[in-house]
């Protein structure tokens, strides 16, 4: 029956509810011991979702809820067999969904609010001239809408969305360029960012191309609040992330003067306004998003500006420690690239820039590109990478030196390139480098 689909669960996954005074449920001359549950299928709609919404009114998330009500559901099944097809209509309706999107609470919230929205963006005369203090009523506006997309069914958001033809995500972009007040702008990049995890295609492109990304790089060298910058630097790298193509012209803006005011932050003391030293990683995340989208490393912005800087310790002494951990710091989307990869790659890709790295660390990082060689197996695409990545530092550093790590390199690069397996790109990889470095045979 239905048990066996939404009835079991494990000790951690329950979930206590308070309990309801059953008086307080009106009897219905359609419900019966006998007759079992109304089957039309409005009327199962209507009850299923009323039913999880009786449970999310106690301040639980609609997923949780539906749980909940899922749970229940299957234990009076298996009480009361003769209600078993009324029930499973429930539990299929609950599953399906998509007839509940248009006419659910939350629709008709979401729907309001994003238009409620749309007149504050449109009120010009409140934002140039105000006539009354509204700062506490579009604060609880904001934090309505921040809590409806963070607690509702993920798929009542985008079906909204969709239905506004995403003009909201737009609407929120101007109006964060129109708000001069922190805390508000705090709390618009929030629903910004609720809505990417909700759906990150095409909220993360739509969001891209807008003018935000220059406007963010703006407001990040500007200001010293601290929670406003979290919520800048974590929106600026969540839209740059997930693979879209950038405009051109944020090419030209997102500049050099940009970077280097990351790069010097990130190498500056700590800050008065920053006690607790966020900088440093919540600006190398912005460095490592932005790389991901030069493929050419000829006009690659980020590695110029290194290129002309004596050093960059902490930069490059927290992504050695990152790699070592496999880490990407980029990580806000499944589909992201490895920021952390992408930009060690690129850094050995020139002595100019490898020479920020101490020999120290090189040599360290030998010995981690070793193991993880080690590590992956035949026809993992990884091994590939880290290959290539050993090349470049013995290429691009003074490798002849120290010749750090030669004997064990120089084995293993042997016994990968003499594999009898199909994969055809590793043995090839090793064999190359084999060739290219002779002072590893030596």
């Amino acid at each position: 029956g239905i048990n066996a689909e939404y009835g079991s669960r494990t000790q951690s996954q329950q979930v206590t509810v308070p309990p309801s005074d059953l008086n307080s449920i009106p009897r219905s001359s359609t419900i019966t011991r006998t007759s079992g549950l109304p089957s039309p299928k409005k009327d199962v709609i209507r009850i299923s979702s009323s039913l999880v919404e009786g449970v999310r009114r106690r301040g639980i998330k609609y997923q949780t809820s539906k749980d909940v009500v899922l749970t229940v559901l299957g234990k009076l099944s298996e009480e009361y067999p003769e209600w078993n097809d009324q029930l499973s209509n429930l539990c299929r309706a609950l599953s399906k969904e998509e007839d509940m999107l248009s006419n659910s609470v939350d629709t008709l919230k979401l729907e309001q609010l994003f238009e409620h929205l749309t007149e504050l963006t449109e009120d010009e005369q409140q934002r140039g001239w105000s006539c009354a203090d509204d700062t506490e009523e579009i604060s609880t506006m904001l934090s309505d809408l921040l809590s409806l997309l963070t607690n509702a069914n993920p798929k009542v958001v985008i079906h909204v969305l969709q239905s506004l033809k995403y003009e909201p995500m737009l609407t929120l972009v101007q109006y964060y360029q129109l708000e001069s007040r922190k805390n508000l702008k705090r709390q618009v990049l929030q629903v910004m960012y609720e809505c990417m995890l909700i759906q990150p295609d095409p909220i993360c492109s739509i969001l891209l191309t807008s003018r935000l990304p220059v406007q963010l790089a703006s407001d990040i060298q500007a200001n010293k609040v601290m929670s406003l910058l979290e919520q800048q630097c974590k929106v600026f790298c969540a839209c740059l992330t997930y693979p879209n193509v950038m405009p051109r012209n944020h090419y030209d803006q997102l500049d050099e003067l940009f970077i280097s005011h990351l790069l010097t932050a990130i190498e500056a003391e700590e800050q008065p306004y920053d006690p607790e030293n966020l900088i440093p990683n919540l600006f190398l995340k912005c460095i490592l998003s932005l790389n991901i989208h030069y493929k050419d490393l000829r006009n690659n912005k980020v590695c110029n500006v290194l290129k002309s800087r004596s050093h960059a310790t902490v930069l490059s002494e927290t992504l050695l420690v990152s790699f070592n951990r496999a880490e990407n710091l980029t990580s806000y989307f499944p589909e992201s690239e490895d920021g952390v990869r992408k930009l060690m790659e690129d850094l050995f890709g020139s002595p100019d820039t490898a020479e920020l790295f101490f020999t120290n660390d090189v040599k360290v990082l030998l010995e981690v590109l070793h193991r993880n060689i080690i590590d992956r197996g035949e026809g993992d695409t990884d091994r590939v990478y880290f290959m290539r990545l050993l090349d470049l530092v013995v290429a691009n550093t003074e490798y002849e030196d120290h010749t750090h790590y030669k004997y064990e390199i120089y084995h293993l690069l042997k016994q990968v390139s003499e594999e009898e397996s199909d994969d055809r790109e590793s043995m090839s990889e090793a064999s190359r480098i084999l060739r290219k470095h002779q002072i590893l045979a030596t």
